[in-house]
């Protein structure tokens, strides 16, 4: 997994500040059905995630894979929601894969604010397979983006 701090001129051009390419490769070492990358940790009170995004670069394929969802969320120390940011998504081929979509998690919900930890938090993306452990995928490509402020720095 490749995360970058887009540039300004990227970040003027797109809105986001962050991109996190993930390849099937990064999963599919995971002898299990669900794997969790961290995109983001070290998050205290003060920063804010605006936006996030995803776009699906190519499919994910694994033989005996039946689904395969990808959730973007945060993990902290008492608060947890591994879906508040971008609700599960079909990223599998063979499924209709979902190949763009937008925040659609609880913490855009009713005044799309966003997310800004009260607590020490990690911003994760979780992936889960039916069907058959990650360890089957032998392609794909997802990019996530996210919109991050640092309040404390302003």
């Amino acid at each position: 997994m490749t995360i970058t701090k887009l540039s300004a001129e990227e970040t003027r051009e797109s809105g986001f500040t962050h991109k996190a390419a993930i390849k099937y490769t990064d999963l599919n070492t995971t002898a299990a059905l669900t794997a969790t990358l961290v995109l983001l940790s070290g998050m205290v009170a003060g920063f804010l995630v605006r936006n996030a995004a995803f776009r699906l670069v190519s499919g994910f394929v694994g033989a005996s894979i039946t689904t395969l969802t990808l959730k973007v969320g945060w993990n902290g120390a008492t608060v947890d929601d591994d879906d508040g940011l971008i609700a599960a998504a079909s990223v599998l081929t063979a499924n209709s894969p979902i190949l763009a979509g937008d925040a659609t998690g609880a913490a855009f919900a009713t005044l799309r604010t966003g997310f800004a930890p009260q607590e020490s938090a990690a911003i994760e993306a979780v992936f889960t397979a039916i069907g058959a452990n990650l360890t089957a995928l032998t392609a794909g490509e997802v990019h996530v983006y996210l919109t991050v402020s640092d309040l404390s720095k302003l």
